[in-house]
């Protein structure tokens, strides 16, 4: 028995709240189209400065159960790329999704804040990353550990709520 051919396609979340960049208009100044332009840039700019944080998290973890100082010595520059990264991707975002308005979902408006905090915390966990390796067990480095914890919850939570407005509720249901 043959299968019907059915045209794949992309879920979109329009049935469950997701933003979709389709139902906009298209800009007609030529500053708007480049905006419009940028902003469709940040989905693949945002991952590299996400990546590169958990790199961190998993390595700094790494050096601590194996105690092997080695595992971490590359985190300084892992992290100061990661926070340039963020500081392109954020304005990205913003770019995408337009000023805020009064129609915007609770998703879109937490996203778009913490994404913009992010990028913030990231560059404090970088200025704390130096002190840190002078200090080793002194609070200097509970601070950068507590740091790290909290940025990578926070990234975390961003990246569900990006799905959540870019797929729509739901979008990680089993």
């Amino acid at each position: 028995m043959e299968m019907p051919a059915t045209e794949m396609t992309w879920p979109t979340g329009d049935e469950d709240g997701g933003m979709m960049m389709s139902h906009r208009a298209r800009p007609t100044t030529f500053g708007g189209r480049v905006i419009a332009w940028l902003g469709a840039w940040h989905p693949a700019v945002v991952h590299f400065p996400v990546a590169l944080l958990l790199t961190v998290a998993f390595l700094e973890l790494a050096a601590l159960l194996r105690r092997k100082p080695l595992y971490n010595a590359s985190n300084k520059i892992l992290l100061a790329v990661g926070v340039a990264g963020a500081f392109i991707a954020a304005p990205l975002g913003w770019a995408g999704a337009g000023l805020p308005t009064a129609e915007d979902g609770w998703a879109l408006t937490t996203h778009r804040w913490l994404g913009s905090a992010i990028p913030l915390l990231m560059l404090l966990l970088w200025y704390l990353k130096k002190p840190a390796e002078r200090a080793a067990v002194r609070p200097s480095s509970r601070l950068y550990e507590i740091v790290l914890a909290v940025a990578v919850m926070a990234v975390l939570t961003q990246a569900y709520l990006g799905g959540e407005v870019t797929h729509g509720a739901n979008h990680m249901a089993f």
